[in-house]
């Protein structure tokens, strides 16, 4: 079962707002009633009671006659709701791995990935079902990186929407390894290309599940 986030507590129409602001990176009044199958005016008015609790903020977007037009973002304390590991603890422990001779770097490296992969098999096997591609997301939705499927002319891509692990990654490759260690070993007989990458400057993270040479 995964574990209670601050999202969680949240009236459930609020956290699909927030949701969506954090996929899209942002969004309208319209755009955001759009992603959560609401009405403008029901959307608009839940953004403005979330930026009265300082969650959510709005810019006026630049546009011709009529009623002015605003882009909703999430705030700091809005993007704090959404699930982050203990970074300090946990760039620490990185620092120290990282420092070993390159053969222990590369024993550590496997066992955290082994790790892993069996904290989230059971997960994995219980929504995949026979396909890798569902049991990954179903994976990723339950660590709360939000992720989202769709097929691209190089292969079908995952694009994850939050990383909780963004601080500790932008410091420490060995994570963004691991990740995606662990995204070829459920798609064995895949090649796992990096597509964009949020410790490079990229908002999201994205992999390119492309045909293997076989």
């Amino acid at each position: 079962m995964p574990p209670i986030t601050c999202l969680d507590l949240l009236d459930p129409t609020r956290r699909a707002l927030l949701v969506a602001l954090r996929r899209l990176g942002g969004a309208t009044a319209e755009e955001a009633a759009a992603h959560c199958f609401l009405s403008v005016g029901a959307a608009r008015q839940h953004l403005q009671s979330l930026e009265a609790q300082g969650l959510v903020a709005h810019a006026p977007l630049r546009h011709g006659p009529g009623r002015p037009r605003h882009r909703y973002l999430l705030t700091a304390a809005g993007e704090a709701l959404f699930p982050k590991l203990d970074h300090e603890a946990l760039d620490t422990l990185l620092e120290a791995i990282e420092q070993e001779a390159p053969d222990v770097r590369e024993r550590l490296l496997r066992r955290l990935v082994e790790g892993t992969i069996s904290r989230y098999r059971p997960a994995f096997e219980a929504h995949g079902r026979g396909s890798p591609l569902r049991g990954a997301v179903a994976v990723f939705e339950e660590a709360g990186y939000l992720p989202e499927v769709r097929e691209t002319p190089a292969g079908i891509a995952i694009t994850l929407h939050h990383c909780p692990i963004a601080d500790a990654a932008r410091r420490r490759g060995l994570l963004c390894e691991a990740e995606a260690r662990c995204l070829a070993a459920a798609f064995d007989g895949l090649r796992v290309a990096r597509g964009t990458f949020r410790p490079g400057g990229d908002a999201t993270c994205t992999y390119i599940l492309e045909p293997g040479d076989g």
